[in-house]
């Protein structure tokens, strides 16, 4: 086809109506778009429902609803932040910037959490569910017990554990199933009514009390044992061994565990099916 041809086609085509419609049309679109986007941005809407959302969140915060005066400040307050922030986003501020990212990615997973609200299960099922996850509910090993402490602040480390030592010596004579009056003064509990391994390492730290304390034997004075605090005799007075709870007994945490486990299987499957929306481009290769 030669230029002229196409030239006295495309003429002819510029002529038709038709061609005059389609152009027009796309024309007031693009205005009418136009202004819709750009009124929009410029227009700030504060309905009723807006400010009772202000006045709850206020509540919630300060536990007593806002004054008349508060309000209007609050109002104020988000009309400027949303100010701020379309103009932020017309001037593109939020590209390519990690914190905005990641507060989106945090908002969007926490709104995708409220959707996936898993149904309140049979007896049957919490049940069934409970007798494959039952050593999660293992009550740990727990232990009584009374003790002497003895501080390094006094004269040294070697002669904490050296008074330790001499004490330990006079107790079975003494007959005493308490005697902290033959120590320092401890900076928590002298008698523990009953600990279990995670309570004891929170009490003296990661440390060879800690470690020993439920290998002792029950009605006997031992030690010396070393503490974050210092040295320490211990003298057992009640071991309650680990045992399994029943569903009755952890039944409220037993459902909490069990919706929760939902909650997540449910927000895996919507992402899979939100996922399968996207290709993925890796290295040169579509998956």
């Amino acid at each position: 086809m030669t230029s002229l041809t196409l030239r006295s086609r495309l003429k002819a085509v510029g002529q038709e109506p038709l061609f005059h419609f389609v152009v027009l049309g796309f024309l007031i679109w693009g205005a009418v778009h136009y202004w819709a986007e750009r009124n929009d941005r410029y227009t700030i809407h504060i309905g009723l429902a807006q400010r009772q959302r202000i006045a709850a969140t206020y509540l919630q915060q300060f536990g007593q609803p806002p004054t008349s005066e508060q309000l209007s400040h609050l109002i104020d307050r988000y009309v400027q932040e949303q100010i701020a922030w379309r103009e932020g986003v017309a001037l593109g501020l939020g590209q390519d910037d990690e914190v905005v990212r990641r507060r989106i990615i945090q908002k969007f997973e926490f709104l995708q959490t409220d959707l996936a609200v898993p149904e309140p299960p049979s007896p049957a099922v919490l049940e069934r569910w409970f007798d494959k996850n039952k050593m999660r509910y293992l009550k740990p090993e727990r232990v009584a017990f009374s003790q002497i402490y003895f501080s390094p602040d006094r004269g040294g480390e070697a002669e904490a554990r050296s008074r330790a030592v001499t004490v330990l010596r006079k107790l079975p004579g003494m007959h005493s199933l308490r005697a902290p009056q033959l120590g320092d003064e401890f900076p928590g509990p002298t008698d523990v009514g009953t600990l279990d391994p995670e309570e004891a390492r929170r009490l003296f730290g990661q440390s060879e009390l800690a470690e020993q304390l439920f290998t002792l034997p029950v009605g006997s004075w031992a030690g010396p044992y070393r503490s974050g605090f210092g040295w320490h005799l211990i003298y057992v007075t009640d071991r309650v061994p680990s045992s399994l709870s029943l569903l009755a007994q952890a039944h409220d945490q037993v459902l909490a565990d069990y919706l929760d486990e939902q909650r997540r299987l449910l927000n895996a499957r919507n992402f899979e099916t939100l996922r399968a929306k996207y290709t993925i481009v890796d290295a040169g290769e579509r998956r």
